[in-house]
């Protein structure tokens, strides 16, 4: 990028000596990715797939313009292409040719309204929009406060430095099946949900000092990389999942696999329900 700067400037003196007016020069990147938008209030986050293109007209002049196609907060939301006009930048201050930012334009505005359809919006106000943009696209993070919550959102590789996490004290119900009835036993446990990357819709689920039936032990085991999908109004995950296998330390625990793993959880409530088939159990667990 910083190449790119200098050999443009380069170029724009040679045209204005050559031609004896100084002429504009313009520069413009199209990148497409996805972009995570995390409902601060409830933690819940929507990816969605986005197109941003940079613009800048005036080489000389160290601004540019930015239009984000694609813009959703919840899934119910249509798509919105925002413009954003005369965002400053400069050139990131390092002489350390290793730095993964070296010859980047860094930018930082505390806030930008954006048009849609030419028309300025507002609503839509873009705070702490800040990032970079290098050789290989741009990164970018701002809020928005969107019907009374501030919605974060992120593009190009911060969407992994994005994550989720929450813990409950819960009590799960277990129903026992078997040729002479069936009974009922409750247990207190710790349940966590831990997700790395908010880009990429699982999590890992920990049960902590849980057991299935008053005789046997307290055990601790994490089911890893369970897939959800988003409520509509994008406040919960929901686990609807055929089977899944608990891990205790690094094993398998295949005698209590799960099968119609199904529930939700959402910032403050939980609730999942599964059959472990291999004891003729159905758990009930919610948060207390």
């Amino acid at each position: 990028m910083k190449k790119l700067f200098f050999a443009a400037i380069i170029s724009l003196a040679c045209i204005s000596c050559a031609n004896s007016v100084e002429e504009q020069h313009s520069w413009t990147k199209v990148i497409d990715d996805q972009m995570v938008t995390v409902n601060t209030a409830s933690g819940v986050s929507y990816t969605d797939d986005t197109s941003v293109t940079i613009e800048i007209t005036d080489i000389k002049i160290p601004v540019f313009n930015l239009k984000i196609d694609g813009v959703k907060f919840v899934p119910m939301m249509p798509d919105v292409n925002f413009f954003i006009s005369g965002i400053q930048y400069k050139l990131y201050p390092s002489d350390d040719t290793n730095d993964p930012l070296y010859g980047s334009w860094v930018f930082n505005e505390a806030s930008k309204v954006p048009t849609v359809g030419g028309v300025s919006r507002e609503e839509y106000t873009l705070l702490n929009l800040k990032g970079n943009i290098t050789d290989n696209g741009i990164t970018m993070e701002f809020d928005v406060n969107f019907g009374g919550t501030i919605y974060h959102a992120s593009f190009g590789s911060n969407d992994a430095l994005q994550t989720w996490e929450a813990e409950f004290k819960a009590a799960a119900i277990v129903v026992m099946n078997s040729g002479e009835g069936s009974s009922t036993s409750e247990d207190e446990l710790s349940l966590s949900f831990s997700q790395e990357n908010l880009s990429k819709q699982i999590v890992d689920i920990t049960f902590k000092d849980f057991r299935f039936v008053a005789m046997m032990p307290e055990i601790t085991f994490t089911l890893f990389d369970v897939p959800y999908t988003l409520s509509e109004d994008g406040t919960q995950r929901l686990f609807n999942v055929a089977t899944v296998v608990p891990i205790v330390g690094n094993a398998e625990y295949s005698q209590y696999t799960m099968s119609n793993f199904k529930g939700s959880v959402s910032k403050s409530h939980v609730n999942l329900d599964f059959d472990i088939a291999s004891m003729n159990a159905h758990v009930s667990l919610a948060d207390k």
